[in-house]
């Protein structure tokens, strides 16, 4: 071991400059730049990680864009079924269907309104009936 260390001490920096250089070689390229995740705080992320990350959240964003506008869409199509609605009882609160020409459309599509649920009514009657009859 004295002969190494003579050695070493004899070629100081022909030993100390090449273990340097690996030692901040590894430096370099062991210890990567990273930062805590925005999206999950508790992991680090390098930058091509960040930069995925980012990606993959500006893709979130405008998909969240797109449902927030389909919702706006939605709101103002039943705004305007609204006040169409709105509309035509207010036409016929006025008397819009005053006379026979008007009372006859109004009794027929009453009349037609009341089978049809009439109808729906009796067959789920039916139905129940038949399920408790095979049980």
């Amino acid at each position: 071991m004295t002969k190494v260390w003579k050695w070493i001490e004899y070629n100081r920096f022909t030993v100390i400059v090449p273990v340097a250089a690996c030692i901040m070689w590894l430096i370099a390229v062991g210890c990567t730049a990273t930062v805590p995740s925005p999206i999950s705080p508790g992991v680090l992320v390098d930058a091509a990680q960040l930069h995925l990350e980012f990606e993959v959240w500006q893709n979130d964003q405008e998909v969240m864009l797109l449902r927030f506008e389909a919702a706006g869409q939605d709101l103002e199509a039943q705004k305007e079924q609204q006040a169409a609605f709105i509309e035509f009882i207010t036409q016929l609160a006025a008397g819009a269907v005053t006379g026979w020409s008007g009372l006859i459309p109004l009794l027929v599509g009453g009349g037609l309104l009341g089978a049809l649920s009439d109808n729906i009514r009796k067959r789920g009657l039916i139905a129940g009936l038949k399920r408790n009859a095979g049980s």
